[in-house]
């Protein structure tokens, strides 16, 4: 009889467990490195972003693609050139998912982009955007864009970001994750982005 009880115990303790943990402990979900943009927020359609040429560009042609986005002047000073190091550094890291990944300077300002930045920003995708727009967009602390890097999901949701100077090794990992538990998902790539 004693046997019978604990093995209706045993059998019993991961339903109780898990119970437990929803409706007392309540898990929140956070990711282990960065903060969740609650509500999500997608791609505004007055969004109004040129290319460095002057042409007309909607973030929404990149949907079925994860972009990492930052914000700053075309001067791009140490904290912004280092930002676009890491942004590059991550994509690279992510292997065979990379060309999952579309990186995007949204520049603050009409000034010249800062010649010494362009070689080491190739292959990102360097957009003209007026600053107010964007602040009614991108989560953001003070009067500056600039400093924070925003993760936009392939479904054109701003959903998540990290802070200013982020360690990119636990930046690389969350993206990784999201990658990974994304893969089973065919997105509509809708154009060819280096």
């Amino acid at each position: 009889m004693l046997t019978l009880w604990v093995l209706l115990a045993l059998s019993a303790a991961p339903i109780v467990a898990a119970f437990f943990l929803f409706y007392v402990v309540h898990p929140t979900g956070k990711p282990p490195y960065g903060s969740l943009v609650e509500p999500q927020r997608p791609i505004p359609p007055h969004l109004q972003l040129h290319t460095l040429s002057g042409q007309p560009y909607d973030l929404n042609r990149l949907q079925g693609y994860w972009l990492m986005v930052m914000a700053a002047p075309a001067a791009c000073d140490a904290q912004c050139q280092q930002l676009l190091f890491y942004m590059r550094q991550i994509r690279i890291a992510q292997g065979d998912n990379r060309d999952q990944i579309v990186r995007v300077w949204l520049i603050t300002d009409d000034a010249a982009v800062n010649p010494g930045v362009l070689a080491p920003a190739a292959g990102t995708l360097m957009l003209r955007a007026r600053p107010e727009q964007l602040a009614a967009w991108l989560p953001h602390q003070g009067d500056s864009l600039q400093g924070p890097m925003w993760i936009v999901d392939p479904f054109g949701h701003l959903m998540m970001q990290f802070p200013a100077h982020p360690d990119p090794t636990k930046v690389r990992r969350v993206l990784a994750k999201l990658l990974y538990n994304n893969a089973g998902i065919k997105f509509k790539h809708v154009e060819p982005v280096q």
